[in-house]
């Protein structure tokens, strides 16, 4: 166990999508025939920077419709019947190298774990599910259990709460500016990860307290107490 240098933090939330599952070839892909399905030309860049963003929103973004057009709502009702089938074919092979692993030392290491997806929170407990991670987390929060969603603090306070904990005893883990600035606006140390979307230079540009490459050095940050440039 690494030896703590900073303070302890006892709750860890974690974004899931590029961050614990490697989704994001998945959803570009999904996404990108869905369009073309309906006529649309799609760019995969545009397509790839909605990840880990509200379905509604990308859809809306990506069609030049507002959220609720019916054409939006039969992109999303099209997302999650292919997405779903990919989730379940692929199972626990979604998981990031370590993050079966690491999530384990955490819990062992007596750390609460939760979630904070921008998937709405059916979609978030299926996916934990299908990849055999749900018993490690004490709390899922989607899209939809809280006001406001990412960059807004809501997610990731409401998680705190559930864990018990105050913001300053948890950190935030996650792979795009977004979780970074709601781990921030929560009072909660920030690890970016920089295998998932955003580069790590935009993760720290949006305040990370640390950016890491692989999921084994998030444990070893989290068990540190998150040093600063570890």
């Amino acid at each position: 166990m690494a030896a703590p240098t900073g303070p302890v933090r006892r709750g860890v939330i974690f974004d899931l999508d590029g961050t614990l599952a490697d989704t994001a070839p998945a959803i570009t892909a999904v996404t990108a025939k869905i369009l073309s399905g309906m006529g649309r030309s799609p760019d995969e860049a545009e397509i790839r920077a909605t990840v880990g963003k509200p379905l509604d929103q990308n859809f809306a973004q990506l069609l030049g419709l507002s959220p609720d057009h019916a054409d939006v709502a039969h992109a999303m009702g099209e997302y999650r019947k292919l997405f779903g089938e990919h989730v379940r074919a692929e199972g626990r092979r979604l998981l990031f190298p370590g993050v079966a692993s690491g999530l384990l030392h955490l819990r062992e290491a007596g750390r609460k774990l939760g979630i904070a997806t921008s998937k709405v929170h059916a979609a978030a407990v299926k996916t934990v599910e299908l990849t055999s991670i749900h018993e490690l987390f004490d709390a899922v929060a989607g899209h939809d259990s809280v006001p406001r969603g990412k960059p807004h603090p809501d997610m990731a306070l409401r998680v705190a709460d559930e864990f018990g904990l105050a913001p300053e005893e948890c950190v935030v883990v996650g792979d795009a500016v977004g979780d970074i600035e709601m781990g921030a606006s929560a009072g909660m140390a920030t690890i970016g990860v920089s295998y998932g979307v955003a580069r790590a230079a935009e993760l720290t540009a949006a305040g990370a307290d640390t950016v890491v490459d692989s999921f084994d050095a998030v444990v070893t940050c989290v068990l540190a107490g998150v040093p600063v440039g570890a």
